[in-house]
């Protein structure tokens, strides 16, 4: 949901700026043509851009991320931040699906009223028009290929100036426009831009009716009269062409103005600068590239993990896996397992008291396994040859080391008891997100029974080993 929020702001921004354009150079120009294209140009690059992202390589980078423990050992007031944020988000986003259903709804009925009309009262082709007669409106007005009219407001020497009018409308597809704004105002309703298209557009729309009747050879004067005495007709239906939308004195002025020169569409051009400001502000730094960038210059290194088990598959934990010629090494956890960071030339040495060093040569491994950026290995460690030998050794030895891996699970057992405390005492509080908090109990509960069940396991064969 957060990636839709992102995307209708995106589209939101580029909205607003293409209007300006139109507002600032267009409207007052008779170049209705070219700013009908224009505006439809317009949103249809809106909802486009967002999904274009510029990646470049950004000059520095830094480690935003968080995991779940440094949630759980952060501030009370970090913890506040972080659920109102995600109080605000719910309400924002049940908001939005509210307005969204309320919008469909509505574009719905104004169709489904429509279709009844023409089910109800049929059509009669006039001029070559499919002409709907209806009582319920008083205002003449197109949808799709029908018009509606109701005869009772209209004069028998208004008719053929109004289905004229009309007819331009079903000539030019004014629908299809109408119909793409409205849809967008399903999903944009919060947007007050998409509000100034649906205007901008339906203005426009009567501009191009009224210059394509006074065309025909229709009197101004005369043009202007029928229009004035369809002035009080109510516009109900937002997905039509209606006679008399955005009839003042600006539309009548349009009818007598001279044409303004073809050049004069040139002035579209000045939203190219604006698409391109967008793009610059809708990229992203690329920190793959970077990376790999950075790798071309040093050594390569890998993701090494893996896990260390004895020759009864038994895992190994406090395992000590060091690279050779350093000192940079980690520890085996209770699954005996282990991951690091290595070159493609490293030798990695394996100890444990009571058992032969393990060696892993990643040159070997990369060449076994082919070219990766991680690798994932089992290795098992033999008992040393000492303890083989020498029988009357071998079974204190195996006390010892069995004695040593108890210890360190009881350590283990005791932090993961800690975790457990301070995991229910965030609980109570009740500051954490619900579900985090209960992916992280269950984590924590899959490895305290993994302990538990290896202390156990582990405790038996002491007991059978010291009888």
């Amino acid at each position: 949901m957060i990636e839709i929020g992102i995307y209708l702001l995106k589209a939101s921004l580029s909205m607003s700026l293409l209007y300006s354009v139109y507002w600032f150079s267009l409207r007052k120009e008779t170049t209705f043509i070219a700013n009908r294209y224009y505006l439809l140009s317009a949103l249809i690059i809106s909802l486009v851009l967002p999904l274009i992202t510029i990646h470049y390589l950004p000059a520095g980078t830094s480690d935003s991320s968080f995991s779940m423990s440094e949630i759980l050992s952060s501030g009370t007031g970090a913890d506040q931040n972080t659920t109102l944020s995600a109080i605000l988000f719910k309400i924002g986003t049940i908001i939005y699906i509210v307005g969204v259903f309320i919008f469909l709804i509505r574009i719905m009925w104004q169709a489904i009223i429509l279709s009844l009309l023409v089910r109800k009262n049929g059509t009669k082709l006039y001029h070559n028009a499919r002409v709907v007669e209806n009582e319920r409106f008083t205002l003449p007005f197109s949808f799709l290929k029908i018009i509606f009219i109701n005869p009772q407001h209209i004069r028998k020497n208004e008719f053929e100036d109004i289905i004229a009018h009309e007819k331009v409308h079903i000539r030019e597809n004014h629908w299809f426009d109408l119909l793409l704004v409205e849809i967008m105002t399903i999903f944009l309703w919060f947007n007050p831009f998409i509000w100034f298209f649906e205007r901008a557009i339906k203005q426009n729309h009567e501009y191009l009716a009224d210059e394509g009747v006074i065309a025909q050879g229709n009197s101004v004067s005369r043009y202007h009269s029928v229009l004035i005495n369809q002035l009080m007709g109510m516009e109900v239906i937002g997905i039509t062409n209606n006679l008399n939308y955005s009839l003042n004195a600006k539309r009548l002025k349009m009818m007598k103005r001279k044409k303004t020169p073809k050049k004069r569409a040139l002035n579209t051009l000045w939203a190219l600068p604006l698409v391109v400001l967008l793009l610059a502000a809708f990229a992203q730094p690329d920190t793959q590239a970077k990376d790999s960038n950075n790798l071309a210059n040093i050594s390569k290194t890998v993701k090494l993990t893996c896990i260390v088990y004895d020759k009864d598959g038994d895992p190994i934990p406090g395992a000590a896996a060091v690279i050779k010629g350093s000192k940079k090494g980690v520890t085996t956890n209770s699954k005996g397992l282990f991951t690091m960071d290595v070159d493609v030339s490293d030798i990695i040495i394996v100890n444990f008291i009571g058992f032969d060093k393990g060696v892993i040569y990643m040159e070997k491994v990369i060449a076994k396994n082919g070219k990766s950026d991680e690798y994932k290995l089992k290795l098992k460690l033999v008992a040393s040859s000492e303890k083989k030998v020498m029988k009357p050794n071998g079974a204190e030895n195996e006390v010892k080391k069995l004695e040593l891996m108890l210890k360190e699970l009881t350590i283990k057992n005791d932090e993961l008891s800690k975790i457990k405390k301070k995991i229910s005492a965030v609980e109570k509080e009740g500051k954490t997100d619900p579900e985090k908090l209960a992916e992280k109990k269950a984590s924590l509960k899959k490895e305290y029974m993994a302990v538990t069940q290896k202390m156990e396991k582990i405790e038996a064969k002491l007991k059978s080993l010291k009888k």
